[in-house]
């Protein structure tokens, strides 16, 4: 691999962050400085485009201002009752000769019937195409004034009707016109005639639009600032840099005008500033479109462009200058750095570097250069902790020296002892591995016993089950003698009842008899029913004395009965009782044999576990017996280097 100087790599490590810095400060600046550019050459657009706009409107006011003055004259005249109608063809004709050239006509008309009755007219050359209404118009051409008379449709056109019925200052969409063979755009200028708050006529004038030529034509705020001026419709009325655009339309010349809806905008009083590729220039071009307020509800459209080159060329020319400058930083860091950190840095390490290189090869005689230890800095550290390292060195050098001689002779000592411990361990090896065999034989017979104590203890366990079986029935056999004995004792309780009402019978039986007899003759059948009455009655206490003493009798045999079963059944508890604690002691003795089979197998996994654990001690004695004559050669050759 090619070896890269610690230099170079320091060197770049300090230019590579100072390059991406100086980039971005750069990036940064630019944008900023091109985003600050942007702005103030926008102010500079609007408030150029306001001024000129301003300028514009005043011209073309200034005709209207100067019609309005003519109209209120006109209206002054009117009230101070002047009638005729040549003294206002003839101040009409005056009033024109004082207009500029800009202005191709002036007419003036009024509504019916203002200047005595229309009808006295109809007969007039001047006024009868009109019906008799009285107009004027005076018009150009050449330097010469011609003047006349219109039909009837001057009175429907826009410019009057619009200007009589709004009863304020109109003007027309731009049309062209034709004089001397010579076309151009003009608009008309409708001025309202009012007298007594009413609207008695209009003078209108026909303006040309070249009239604003000359202001437009002035309008330079850059080099290669060019200027175009539209109206309502989207009719370009000017172009300063291809007068053949003047008479076409914006989205003809300009179709790329749409995406950024300018015209609507203009048209709705706001103000659109962007840029963009120029297609008929071929570059970067900043578009500025400012709404020129004719009337109200009536703008036309001023637009400014400039050559972004031109425009921003400060800001460019700054770029240019701090990528200049940039470079420069650059190119001056990639020499002056490098050469520093040689002189401060590298020359000092390829010093350090050398006695390294000395030391590895054995050589620990090196002092640091001359000098090194009296320095103010980090490199007079390193040099004297470089130089109290080496002395260091040395002292643990020696002591090595000591250290692998005695580890030479302990090495002896162990590789002895380890000869030792692996004949011994060979013998407990042999040792284990019979008392293993024994530990076997031990196990199989405890596990024999375990199983017949467990099958001994299930014996048990069944025996208890069938007692629990007997003492179940004998139990139930108790209580069926105990629910015969109650019969018993509930049938000895109605004998006894039935006993008594034979007793009672036999007494009645008995008073009958002794009233029979006071009855005489005619008690007589009377104490033959109750001599039988009487007989049957001692009849049945006889027999129910008998029963009752026979159902005592059995009561009584019940009750030894009863009394038998329930020995029985304590007999067969205790036995019971007794079985549970043989089965106990047998559980005991099963989970003893249980606990000493487990007991007997960890032995013997753990004599297993000790047999395995000594062969691997063997094992290791040996590798200990290597390792100890390997640790003796190593010491002697650690002897031997030193």
């Amino acid at each position: 691999m090619k070896k890269i100087s610690l230099r170079l790599k320091i060197s770049f490590s300090i230019l590579i962050p100072l390059v991406i810095m100086l980039v971005f400060a750069n990036v940064v600046n630019i944008v900023y400085v091109r985003t600050a550019s942007k702005g103030f050459v926008y102010q500079i657009l609007n408030q150029s485009a306001a001024m000129e706009v301003e300028s514009l409107k005043s011209i073309i006011n200034d005709e209207a201002d100067i019609t309005v003055g003519f109209a209120n004259t006109v209206a002054g005249f009117y009230k101070d009752g002047v009638s005729n109608r040549n003294f206002y063809e003839v101040a009409a004709y005056n009033f024109f000769t004082t207009l500029p050239k800009e202005v191709n006509k002036l007419l003036i008309a009024f509504e019916p019937n203002i200047f005595n009755d229309d009808n006295n007219y109809l007969t007039s050359e001047k006024y009868m195409q009109a019906n008799g209404r009285f107009n004027y118009y005076v018009t150009r051409d050449g330097d010469n004034l011609i003047d006349g008379h219109l039909d009837n449709t001057i009175f429907q056109s826009d410019y009057y009707t619009s200007a009589v019925a709004s009863k304020s200052n109109y003007i027309t969409d731009i049309f062209t016109s034709s004089t001397n063979n010579n076309k151009s755009m003009n608009f008309i200028w409708s001025i309202p005639i009012k007298a007594d708050n009413r609207v008695i006529g209009v003078v209108a004038i026909d303006v040309s639009v070249e009239s604003l030529y000359s202001l437009l034509s002035n309008i330079k705020l850059f080099e290669g600032t060019t200027t175009t001026l539209f109206d309502n419709k989207g009719l370009i009325l000017y172009d300063s840099d291809k007068d053949y655009f003047i008479g076409k339309t914006l989205d003809e010349i300009y179709p790329y005008y749409q995406k950024f809806d300018m015209f609507n905008k203009v048209m709705k009083n706001e103000v659109v500033i962007f840029q963009t590729y120029s297609q008929t220039v071929k570059e970067n071009y900043t578009y500025s479109f400012t709404p020129v307020d004719i009337i109200p509800g009536k703008n036309w459209g001023l637009k400014i462009t400039a050559p972004n080159r031109i425009i921003f060329k400060d800001s460019n020319e700054i770029r240019t200058i701090m990528i200049i400058i940039s470079i420069v930083i650059v190119v001056l860091a990639f020499l002056i750095v490098p050469y520093i950190i040689g002189k401060t840095v590298s020359s000092i390490i390829t010093v350090l570097a050398k006695d390294i290189v000395g030391m590895s090869t054995g050589d620990l005689t090196i002092e640091i250069p001359k000098g090194f230890e009296n320095r103010k800095d980090e490199w007079g550290d390193i040099a004297r902790g470089w130089d109290k390292a080496m002395l260091n060195f040395n002292k643990v050098v020696h002591t090595v020296r000591n250290s692998a001689e005695q580890v030479s002779t302990a090495a002896n000592q162990v590789l002895s002892g380890n000869t030792d411990l692996s004949h011994r361990t060979e013998s407990q090896a042999a040792s284990l591995e019979e008392t293993a065999s024994s530990m076997n034989q031990m196990a199989s017979a405890i596990k024999e016993s375990a199983e017949g104590v467990a099958r001994s203890t299930q014996m048990v366990a069944d025996a208890k089950n069938s007692l629990m079986k007997a003492g179940v029935i004998v139990e139930d056999s108790v209580e069926k003698m105990n629910d015969v004995y109650e019969a018993s004792e509930k049938i000895i309780n109605i004998t006894k009842l039935i006993e008594d009402i034979a007793f009672q019978t036999n007494i009645l039986a008995l008073n009958a008899s002794v009233e029979a007899a006071r009855a005489g003759e005619q008690g007589r059948g009377f104490a033959v029913v109750a001599s039988e009455v009487r007989n049957l009655a001692q009849n049945a206490q006889e027999s129910v004395k008998n029963i009752t003493d026979l159902i005592t009798d059995s009561t009584n045999k019940i009750n030894l009965a009863t009394r038998s079963v329930k020995e029985s059944k304590e007999m067969f508890d205790d036995i019971s009782q007794k079985m549970d604690d043989a089965s106990a002691i047998m559980e005991k003795i099963n989970i003893a044999a249980q606990e000493q089979g487990r007991g007997i197998s960890q032995v013997n996994i753990a004599i297993t576990q000790m047999d395995t654990s000594v062969q691997q001690n063997a094992a290791l004695v040996e590798e200990a017996t290597s390792a100890s004559q390997s640790l003796l050669n190593e010491a002697e050759d650690l002897i031997k280097a030193i």
